[in-house]
């Protein structure tokens, strides 16, 4: 197992610079709650967008009811939300990740995926050589 190594603070400074810059740049969860009328979550993001999704959209809270949703909870400095009733975590960044996330990166992972696959069953076959 590897031993824990301190951080100078030099490193640690540049460790708090990089996650703040970081943070600067996630979207994050400022508030959440229910839309009654068209059976969808609203969330209220740090950047002050306002999306809404479809129950079906949200993992575990697919067959909730309203009185299900109607206390959600923000946590993690917004990276999650929670559904007491229901004991259902979603992870924003996920979420919107999937959601929302462009197609050529999807399309990117999926080929990555599917190379990482074909090296585990023993990748290319060799080209014969020419004589």
């Amino acid at each position: 197992m590897a031993e824990f190594k301190t951080p100078t603070p030099q490193e640690f400074d540049a460790i708090t610079r990089r996650t703040a810059h970081r943070m600067k740049h996630q979207l994050l969860a400022v508030d959440a709650r229910d839309d009654r009328c068209g059976e969808r979550v609203m969330i209220t993001l740090n950047n002050g967008a306002v999306v809404g999704f479809p129950l079906s959209a949200l993992p575990g809270l697919e067959s909730a009811t309203p009185d299900d949703l109607h206390k959600i909870e923000v946590e993690g400095g917004g990276y999650g939300l929670h559904v007491a009733t229901l004991d259902a975590d979603i992870s924003i960044p996920s979420l919107l990740a999937d959601q929302f996330g462009s197609t050529i990166m999807r399309r990117a992972v999926a080929r990555a995926n599917a190379s990482k696959a074909n090296g585990q069953l023993g990748g290319r076959p060799r080209k014969p050589k020419a004589a």
